[in-house]
């Protein structure tokens, strides 16, 4: 039986009963009993009571409640029951921002189960948001809520069938304080997520602001919003300080890819293990490898979220190994061309890659 938030129900292996005030997947729902409490319930043990049906005249009962639950009552729990704070307000791993996670239910056998697509806002700001499901050429409206700050918001739990529906859509926001002495110019962001990514376990890392295994999709870096003015001339004077300003005010860090940044849109990253690991010595050959993807899949993702549109990827000479993983990699990404970097600069030990935006 499917119950929602709000319905009356009685257990069926023992006296009482109460309201659903939550429901954690398919099988565990939450009931707020009379005394105060929220317990957690097996769905099957439970049955809903209508005063209308026949159940009801064998299983109604006054639960110490009025006989429904008010449309604005409902209202809050199910807000209650989607807004989530963050266990820790700082990231190591996040950008400050907003961000799309995909969170299984099932963290320990992260390709099982229900998987919670949930909206994450790593910021001080309250933030005003519609989110929008690309289908074939129209796009539909699948939220459109608040977030406080330092929180997720659960958009939807999805079935494994269905993630493919969520790979491509937009996002858009506006940031919201009690007091502003600037303010933030709003998000409108259209993202594309690489299907193959969310069918793969090494994908579903833990997020030190959840404590769980998600894979993130980034939607905005909020040093890079612009901000709002009254003159075009102040406008372009309070850009450019933006960055600045959050990052002071934040301790942002500057991004990944902009750490390597040689020129517009172009950056020079170096694999060498030297360069990424001081202390590299003690590390195993398969360590150091898989060290070097990390970094190389972590400054990739990071150009195409900034619009870089030319990036030097150092791999020296060696055995070749590290070259060829990088190749592999990079056939994956339609939208990449691929080359040998200049020789005279960089000899046999560097590519060039090409990023191409639609």
């Amino acid at each position: 039986m499917k119950f929602k938030i709000g319905d009356k129900v009685k257990f069926l292996n023992e006296a009482g009963g109460g309201f659903v005030s939550k429901i954690d997947g398919p099988s565990l729902v939450y009931v707020s009993i009379s005394e105060g409490f929220d317990i957690p319930i097996s769905a099957s043990e439970l049955i809903k009571v209508e005063p209308e049906n026949i159940s009801a005249k064998f299983f109604d009962e006054d639960f110490g409640k009025k006989e429904t639950l008010s449309a604005q009552e409902i209202e809050e729990l199910e807000n209650d029951n989607k807004i989530s704070r963050f266990v820790k307000k700082q990231s190591a791993e996040l950008k400050e921002g907003m961000s799309l996670a995909f969170v299984p239910q099932d963290q320990i056998r992260t390709m099982f189960g229900l998987v919670d697509v949930v909206l994450l806002n790593h910021s001080p700001f309250d933030v005003l948001f519609a989110f929008f499901r690309k289908s074939e050429e129209k796009y539909l409206g699948q939220e459109y809520d608040a977030i406080p700050p330092y929180s997720s918001f659960l958009l939807d739990s999805i079935h494994r069938d269905d993630l493919t529906i969520w790979l491509e859509g937009n996002f858009q926001a506006l940031f919201f304080g009690a007091s502003m002495e600037k303010l933030i110019s709003p998000i409108n962001e259209f993202f594309k997520i690489k299907g193959s990514k969310l069918y793969q376990e090494n994908t579903f890392k833990t997020l030190d602001l959840l404590n769980k295994k998600a894979f993130v999709q980034p939607l905005s870096d909020l040093k890079y919003q612009t901000l709002i003015s009254k003159t075009e001339e102040t406008a372009n004077l309070q850009s450019v300080q933006l960055g600045k300003d959050i990052e002071k005010a934040l301790g942002i860090r500057k991004s990944l890819i902009d750490q390597h940044k040689i020129g517009l849109l172009e950056a020079e990253i170096d694999l060498h293990i030297s360069a990424l690991e001081p202390d590299y010595k003690q590390l195993k050959n398969h360590e150091i490898i898989q060290m070097q993807l990390n970094y190389f899949e972590k400054t990739l993702e990071d150009a195409m979220i900034h619009q870089y549109q030319k990036l030097i990827y150092i791999h020296g000479i060696g055995n070749g190994t590290l070259k060829n993983e990088l190749r592999k990699i990079l056939k994956t990404y339609p939208d990449i061309q691929v080359k040998e970097a200049p020789f005279q600069l960089y000899g046999y030990g560097a590519l060039e890659v090409r990023i191409n935006y639609r």
